[in-house]
């Protein structure tokens, strides 16, 4: 069975009302909901609210949600709105709010990476390259390696052109690539400099 199929029929089931349905998409979501939030705010008691107040809403709705065959794909962009709308409330900053709430990988990269001690100078370098990218970069990477997700699914959560999104991506590639002084930056060296493995 396919992801996409074992997705549909779990999405199915839970829209219908079941328990065993939820239970499955609450734990094979909840971590990477949950660190995927903390790259836009480090307030933990925000975050486990907007997520509870997510699955409440997601009950809530039952045969009305829309169906989906990347459950995935769904709440991240679901907890993204919401997390994005709960922030901007919070700055109450009247115009560009939304720009002002930044997506930020080095935080929680830095402290992976201390964790596997890693020598101090390879990690000023790697936390310097990270933090030259923008934040939209720093997301695109986060999504498109750590996520898998395919670049229509990123240019939809950001209502953009799919070519948008590969643009966002190269431009950060080829930073990484200069700032590093390697010129074969690979998928694997990525996912490696950025420690997103042991996430």
């Amino acid at each position: 069975m396919t992801n996409a199929i074992k997705d549909l029929f779990i999405w199915d089931n839970f829209r219908e009302g079941s328990t065993g349905a939820l239970e499955i998409i609450y734990e094979e979501n909840y971590s990477p909901m949950f660190l995927y939030a903390m790259k836009f705010t480090k307030d933990k008691d925000l975050i486990k609210d907007m997520i509870q107040e997510l699955f409440i809403e997601l009950i809530d709705s039952g045969k009305r949600l829309a169906k989906t065959d990347n459950i995935r794909f769904y709440l991240l962009k679901a907890l993204r709105n919401k997390l994005l709308f709960q922030l901007e409330k919070k700055v109450k900053q009247e115009t560009n709010s939304r720009n002002a709430i930044e997506f930020n990988l080095v935080d929680s990269i830095e402290t992976q990476l201390i964790q596997k001690e890693v020598t101090d100078s390879v990690k000023r370098k790697i936390t310097s390259a990270i933090q030259k990218l923008s934040a939209k970069q720093q997301e695109v990477i986060y999504l498109r390696f750590y996520h898998e997700m395919p670049y229509v699914e990123i240019a939809d959560l950001y209502d953009v052109e799919i070519q948008t999104v590969r643009n966002l991506m190269t431009r950060a590639i080829k930073q990484l690539k200069e700032d590093l002084g390697n010129k074969q930056v690979s998928n694997q060296m990525i996912l490696l400099m950025l420690n997103l493995n042991n996430f």
